[in-house]
């Protein structure tokens, strides 16, 4: 081979190196994770030091299509928005917000059980919240949130994980009443034609997947950003008064939070870039910062693994719940007044 032909052949090689980058970045964060091992912390204290430098994170082979996806994103959250602070309208009661409570702690708690991803809960939460503010809940029926509840996690597992437990061994953790398997399939119809068969709806996971790409994450430094958003959100998620701000703002304020903690010399030059990513200004989610950090302090104090603890106690000492639990039988409720269609009329889901 000449030497123009091996030149060709190398910028070849270059150039498709360039185009598949983006393809696989997950690998490539392995990679670079297991080359860092092999060389001396000099050498990674030096490279610690530069990967901090927000001013080289904005890629300037920004593609158009992202914007595209961002137009569709920043849509579609304002299109679907509501407030749990509406529920006592929508049921009739307050107590809703304490019902709410309840359920979400109990998914949190299932998700330490099962080892859950945290998409798999704030997903669950999302169709909770829309199910609930949907519907008017029958007072005669206080099952009916725990039933929900179990059936949005459900439906979020099936979509997020690759291991779903099974119907009846979802039933775990501090939970009134324990479901028939063919009760908990009617809920999922019911729920599902609720949501409208929309399934992918637009969370704070949306942008931080978004915002992962657009900065480039590359380096340890970026990735300990994301993956301490990642643990935060479905805290944030979790806290009802969440509920007031879209989700392109709860991701922002997350993500300007773990900054704060982890590189606050820094914090202002990655808000500017974050603000001039997702197209909006500080005032506009000052708000939502402020309750990022509230939420956050408490989950410093209370401890993030606490119900991870908690299910690991009850391993060691064998604790039995189920056996406390009200079986409900033969559910009367009727998936005929809230089916208005089923995936094969409309398979495009959201």
């Amino acid at each position: 081979m000449t030497i123009l032909e091996q030149s060709h052949h190398q910028l070849q090689q270059g150039t498709s190196s360039f185009l598949l980058e983006s393809l696989f970045c997950d690998e490539e964060f392995e990679a670079e994770s297991l080359l860092k091992e092999e060389i001396s912390d000099e050498d990674y204290m030096r490279n610690s030091r530069n990967e901090r430098s927000p001013s080289l994170v904005l890629l300037e082979n920004d593609l158009f299509w992202e914007d595209e996806e961002l137009d569709s994103l920043l849509s579609k959250e304002k299109q679907a928005q509501f407030s749990v602070l509406h529920y006592g309208e929508t049921n009739g009661s307050s107590s809703i917000l304490v019902d709410r409570e309840n359920a979400v702690n109990w998914m949190l708690n299932v998700k330490a059980h099962y080892k859950f991803s945290a998409l798999t809960i704030v997903l669950a939460m999302f169709y909770f919240d829309k199910y609930v503010s949907t519907v008017r809940l029958q007072e005669d029926e206080p099952w009916m949130v725990q039933l929900a509840a179990l059936t949005c996690l459900r439906l979020a597992a099936k979509v997020e994980e690759t291991q779903v437990p099974r119907l009846l061994d979802i039933h775990v953790g501090d939970i009134e009443y324990e479901f028939e398997a063919k009760t908990i399939q009617n809920m999922e119809l019911v729920v599902m034609s609720t949501l409208q068969w929309r399934m992918n709806p637009v969370t704070p996971f949306s942008f931080l997947d978004h915002i992962t790409r657009r900065l480039g994450l590359k380096s340890n430094f970026h990735w300990e950003i994301f993956e301490k958003s990642e643990t935060l959100l479905p805290s944030v998620v979790a806290d009802r008064r969440s509920k007031t701000y879209l989700p392109s703002a709860l991701a922002t304020a997350t993500m300007l939070q773990v900054i704060h903690q982890v590189d606050p010399s820094n914090v202002i030059e990655y808000q500017n870039i974050l603000l001039a990513i997702l197209r909006t200004t500080k005032e506009e989610i000052n708000g939502c910062c402020e309750l990022i950090r509230n939420i956050s302090y408490s989950c410093y104090i209370n401890g993030n693994n606490s119900h991870k603890r908690k299910y690991e106690e009850e391993r060691k000492q064998k604790i039995k719940i189920p056996s406390s639990r009200c079986r409900v039988t033969d559910a009367s409720f009727s998936t005929d007044n809230y089916i208005s269609s089923s995936p094969e009329s409309d398979k495009k889901t959201e």
